[in-house]
């Protein structure tokens, strides 16, 4: 099979055409195969190599993808992924998922006792923390590209668990943290929901977030116009 991948060296982008017996793998297992048996200088970022960790989101055939768990059969074309400044080849800068975690302040506020949870509050927040922060949420979505102070699905979307789980002593107080990241902004396109390879929904914690805000009085929701898709 024939993997094009689009590498970054010395500022420039440049495409390069493998030949690989890579039916059947994984893209990082492809990756691997060219790096040990073609071209020991090809970047990319792996660690887990199970869906958990999440560094390895790459764009394959135009798709952001988990290069750990997306199987390919046919010739494939590798980018790196969108949004994210680009290092070398198809490792990108993360930092900005965590910066933008830390002006939110999505971290919890430790009880001083034990509170245990039922199986339905439990339900109630498990698809935030199955977010993995592998970004690709963040590399589809068109409102960052907009406002450069919108706080990132991946942010909202640990905020939710954060701010709905009772074991937080601060609770819904800690929403208030998220006034400056303009919640508001997000055009409930679903590009999100529907690239998260977790299945955790972003879009709907986000809608979920928005709507309690505004109930609270904290943020006015923004009229959406959907001048972004042109019509």
């Amino acid at each position: 099979m024939k993997v094009k991948i689009k590498k970054f060296r010395n500022g420039e982008f440049l495409w390069e055409e493998y030949e690989i017996d890579g039916e059947g793998n994984t893209v990082l297992e492809i990756l691997q195969k060219i790096k040990e048996e073609k071209d020991p200088t090809l970047s990319f970022r792996a660690m887990c190599r199970a869906g958990i960790c999440g560094t390895c989101a790459v764009k394959v055939n135009g798709q952001h993808k988990l290069a750990c768990s997306t199987r390919v059969y046919s010739d494939i074309t590798l980018e790196p992924v969108d949004v994210a400044p680009t290092i070398k080849d198809l490792i990108v800068d993360h930092s900005f998922i965590y910066k933008k975690l830390k002006e939110g302040k999505v971290w919890f506020e430790v009880l001083p006792t034990n509170v245990p949870l039922k199986s339905n509050e439990l339900k109630n927040t498990e698809k935030s923390w199955d977010c993995i922060l592998c970004g690709i949420c963040n590399y589809v979505c068109p409102a960052i590209q907009e406002d450069k102070n919108f706080g990132l699905p991946s942010t909202f979307t640990k905020a939710y668990g954060v701010i709905f789980d009772k074991r937080n002593a601060k609770g819904d107080e800690k929403l208030k943290d998220l006034v400056p990241l303009n919640i508001q902004s997000c055009t409930h396109c679903k590009n999100c929901t529907f690239s998260c390879p977790k299945e955790c929904n972003p879009e709907l914690l986000i809608n979920i977030l928005e709507n309690t805000m505004v109930r609270y009085g904290l943020i006015r929701k923004k009229e959406q116009d959907f001048g972004f898709l042109g019509f």
